[in-house]
């Protein structure tokens, strides 16, 4: 049974301010020991384990780790009250406050998962204590770096998502994409002349009716059914985690008929804090139990050059951006065994992902603009493929989570 939960009182945010005085404030010199008592001068009584690891020879910086919290109450700790607790990490002598976010998706009051960003050393395993009361509540307040939010034009079937460091936007089905000058958050500002240059940089993809950076279509046996442009069906989008550490849309698309009954495709969109890249988690509803053909495109830009590795998960291409944005990139990166094929035509390529009902495969995409804030070491159809090959073999590792009591 989920505990009931507390709506945050004033008293919360001085004991916010406590944790975070307390946390910053630990003496170097004060023994392991003691710092681990912590926590319980602070009201929580509590605690169980976070193990993190990252089994691959490459450092993970900035990586997303989301927490289910009813893997959380069913192993280890029945009564985890969500709006009571915090991580913590030891380093070295020192005891560190892990920012975090619950989110409540279907706004029941009652959390379902949390998120934390940590670097991952290479060859590692991270061990954070998470320490929480049943009873009471408070609500930690991290920096904003992700926000989403619905549409800014009267009518139209638009939403959009960012970090600090990228922001993309889904219309009618279209993905698109801004390039920022600099770190910060934008969607706030809207409308705006998203086509112009602004103090914080500019639509750089452009209005159009193709897949744009990651537009869905489905397989109805060898015809494809693109998801995206004028004549697709409307999906319903909600906004449904605005931020700060993680910012998520949900787009339902209507039932498309195939040969095979009916497909409905549920899409999460989502970013996170310092990382710079969407990750689209799909969902695919049918009563057919065989394999069901979907997967994104890439607008084929003006004077593309594109690059395709397999076995590395990654297909990316680098051109011409909008009106006066200069040169752009991007990319799709996704699970090598899901791909059955690379579909080309004269407005993109697509990627043909074996999906089943009722299970979620994960890919993500990426864009990258020559003189954004988030832009590939080395600019240029090169350096852009090797940027996206290492993003994928990172965002690809097998990072394995595991709750424990000690």
């Amino acid at each position: 049974m989920r505990p009931i939960p507390n709506v945050p009182r004033r008293p919360a945010a001085r004991a916010v301010l406590t944790v975070l005085a307390v946390c910053a404030g630990l003496a170097a010199a004060a023994t392991a020991s003691a710092q681990v008592r912590g926590p319980e001068t602070l009201g929580f009584k509590k605690r169980f384990f976070v193990e993190i690891a990252n089994p691959s020879p490459l450092a993970l910086e900035n990586h997303p780790i989301v927490l289910d919290v009813a893997a959380i109450r069913a192993s280890v700790a029945p009564d985890f009250n969500t709006y009571y607790y915090a991580f913590f990490e030891e380093q070295g002598s020192e005891l560190a406050l892990v920012v975090s976010q619950a989110d409540d998706f279907d706004k029941d009051r009652y959390h379902d998962e949390i998120v934390v960003v940590r670097t991952l050393p290479a060859s590692s395993t991270t061990r954070l204590a998470c320490w929480y009361t049943p009873e009471r509540s408070f609500q930690l307040m991290p920096t904003n770096k992700a926000f989403a939010r619905g549409a800014w034009q009267s009518g139209d079937a638009e939403a959009a998502w960012e970090s600090n460091l990228a922001a993309y936007k889904f219309v009618h089905g279209r993905i698109g994409f801004y390039g920022k000058l600099q770190p910060g958050l934008v969607l706030g500002k809207f409308p705006a002349a998203e086509t112009k240059s602004q103090d914080w940089g500019m639509d750089v993809l452009g209005t159009g009716d193709t897949a744009g950076l990651g537009g869905l279509s489905l397989w109805d046996g060898v015809k494809r059914v693109p998801l995206f442009g004028p004549g697709a069906p409307p999906a319903k989008l909600t906004v449904v985690v605005p931020g700060p550490v993680r910012a998520m849309v949900k787009a339902e698309y209507p039932a498309v008929s195939t040969a095979d009954g009916e497909v409905t495709v549920t899409v999460f969109y989502s970013t996170f804090a310092d990382s710079a890249v969407s990750r689209q988690d799909v969902v695919l509803a049918s009563l057919h139990a065989g394999p069901i053909a979907f997967g994104p495109a890439l607008q084929n830009l003006e004077r593309a050059t594109w690059s395709f590795d397999k076995a590395k998960g990654c297909l990316s291409v680098w051109g011409k951006g909008a009106g006066k944005a200069g040169e752009i990139g991007l990319a799709a990166i996704f699970p090598p065994a899901a791909l059955t094929a690379v579909e080309e035509t004269a407005a993109d390529r697509a990627l043909k992902l074996d999906g089943r009902a009722g299970r979620t495969l994960t890919y993500w995409v990426a864009g990258g603009w020559e003189r954004g804030a988030a832009a590939p070491a080395s600019p240029g159809a090169q350096g852009w493929a090797r940027h996206v090959e290492d993003l994928a073999a990172r965002l690809l590792v097998p990072v394995k989570v595991e709750f424990k009591a000690k």
